[in-house]
């Protein structure tokens, strides 16, 4: 078996490492294009084949995106974006003040982005359907039936000067089930659901969410989420499945996030029981 070259080895992770150097210092700022793998070879001393590998390995982090015959551009968003699984169900966190404004937040995500500098853009779809088997069982809801209301969303993420007409970064799926007896012609099936998002207009109709479970794997994308997500299909995504429960431990909420993984900075933090 032939053994790999340690110089070529050695050349691609040069090329890779100047790529993001001039990423970070500003030489390539974020949506520009890069030059063509000729040009870019010659910009940085070095081959095509050294450079087309550099830029798929840049690419699978993040900071740069790849289209079909256009090239590789620098991606919208450099720095992570923070989910904190913790603060985020917190009253204060999800309505915080949103801008200069004041007006506040609809739900973590939008508050979470704001303290980066970005809003977040939505394309959202609500509809009554029947319910995955493993949802319904979760929900306690019937598999064989329209049981419950969708909020499904695709969400991007906008520089905060950005004009209303610019989406922006694709950067997450969310597929939200809640049971059709609760959600079933209220707010919940409204687009806009108001300051502080679905959790807030559960609790003001009587089911407040006082625990939360989220299970978290990280696989390669579908095909239609890396359409969406703007990934090659080897790149990886987190998968966040979270489920509410009220305090007569009722499900009143399943939520499937889809993150990508060079996007997204995961936060935890629990109290230590003393003793």
């Amino acid at each position: 078996m032939k053994k790999p070259d340690p110089l070529v080895n050695a050349e691609f992770r040069r090329v890779a490492q100047a790529i993001r150097e001039r990423i970070r210092d500003g030489t390539y700022q974020p949506g520009q294009r890069l030059p063509a793998a000729p040009a870019l070879a010659e910009e940085l001393d070095s081959n095509r084949s050294a450079v087309e590998r550099a830029v798929r390995i840049v690419a699978a982090e993040g900071l740069l995106t790849t289209r079909q015959g256009s090239g590789a551009y620098v991606s919208r968003i450099i720095a992570t974006i923070t989910r904190d699984g913790t603060a985020r169900y917190q009253k204060a966190r999800r309505e915080e003040a949103a801008g200069p404004d004041g007006v506040p937040a609809r739900g973590a995500f939008e508050a979470e982005l704001r303290r980066m500098g970005l809003v977040p853009r939505n394309m959202p779809s609500v509809r009554r359907e029947v319910p995955p088997p493993h949802v319904a069982e979760i929900l306690g809801v019937d598999a064989g039936q329209v049981s419950v209301v969708v909020r499904d969303r695709r969400m991007y993420a906008a520089p905060a000067d950005a004009p209303p007409g610019d989406l922006g970064t694709p950067v997450q799926i969310a597929t939200t089930y809640i049971p059709l007896d609760i959600a079933g012609g209220t707010v919940l099936e409204d687009h806009d659901t108001g300051a502080g998002g679905m959790i807030s207009r559960l609790a003001e109709m009587g089911h407040a969410q006082v625990r939360i479970t989220e299970k978290i794997k990280a696989r390669t994308p579908t095909p239609e989420e890396a359409e969406f997500l703007s990934l090659d299909l080897d790149n990886r995504v987190y998968q966040i499945t979270h489920i509410a429960w009220t305090a007569e431990e009722r499900a009143v909420e399943v939520t499937v996030h889809i993150l990508p993984a060079s996007l997204w900075e995961l936060s935890y933090g629990w109290e230590i029981e003393k003793g």
